[in-house]
């Protein structure tokens, strides 16, 4: 059972991320004006940077908590990462939907092959997709140690997803550099920009301390059946 103490936790993170999303969304649909080139298009950015970032957050919490489990063999450790995997995963998905939205404005095109950023982060998706699937359909007795790895290749692949872009020359470079380049010019940009990146990560950290719950509550249940049929036994 939780404790009111966590219990009053989850409830005030919980309407925290409501307020900060729907703070969000005010600002990106009601105040900031369209983009004078991508016109209302260029809405989709504030979700597809702020995924990002927070889906990049989830898979630096994967690498962490893989190595633990490799180091102690602790089972929380191992749930935790399972969790951060799971939802790093959800967000990696909205990354690509929102960056093929973009793209296909942009280009006319759903996806550049040429493109370094877009083929390395669709070969993230990859890694992740397999760490979901193998985590929750994998043998039980080698998804763990397995699943670290894979876990820790994948989140040791997301500094080459941001630097792909910078082997190119500036001149043969597609996807857009908003945030470096200082593309953001109006502060209800930024102010839009802010809210959606602490919406994401407040959300995303909100769903892996849920599911990381879920999971506990699950490997408690194990452990109660094993010990049951073992008494049987």
């Amino acid at each position: 059972m939780l404790s009111d103490r966590v219990r009053l936790t989850h409830i005030l993170l919980t309407l925290s991320a409501l307020l900060l999303v729907g703070c969000a969304q005010y600002m990106v649909f009601m105040v900031v004006p369209n983009e004078q080139v991508m016109g209302a298009v260029q809405r989709v950015f504030y979700f597809h940077v702020a995924s990002a970032l927070a889906c990049y957050a989830a898979f630096g919490a994967v690498f962490i908590a893989s190595l633990l489990y490799l180091t102690n063999r602790d089972a929380k450790s191992d749930i935790f990462a399972t969790a951060a995997g799971e939802v790093g995963f959800v967000l990696c998905t909205i990354v690509l939907i929102t960056g093929m939205i973009w793209g296909h404005s942009a280009w006319n095109t759903w996806f550049r092959w040429e493109e370094p950023r877009l083929v390395t982060f669709l070969v993230l998706w990859l890694i992740f997709l397999s760490f979901t699937v193998l985590r929750n359909f994998g043998d039980p007795t080698k998804t763990a140690v397995h699943g670290s790895i894979l876990g820790i290749l994948g989140a040791l692949s997301v500094p080459l997803v941001y630097i792909s872009i910078k082997f190119l020359p500036q001149s043969a470079r597609l996807h857009p550099e908003v945030i470096e380049h200082g593309g953001l010019k109006s502060p209800s940009y930024w102010t839009a920009f802010g809210l959606s990146v602490a919406a994401f990560m407040l959300l995303g950290g909100l769903l892996i301390w849920l599911r990381y719950r879920v999971g506990l509550l699950e490997h408690a249940a194990k452990e109660v059946l094993v010990d049951e049929d073992n008494y049987d036994a």
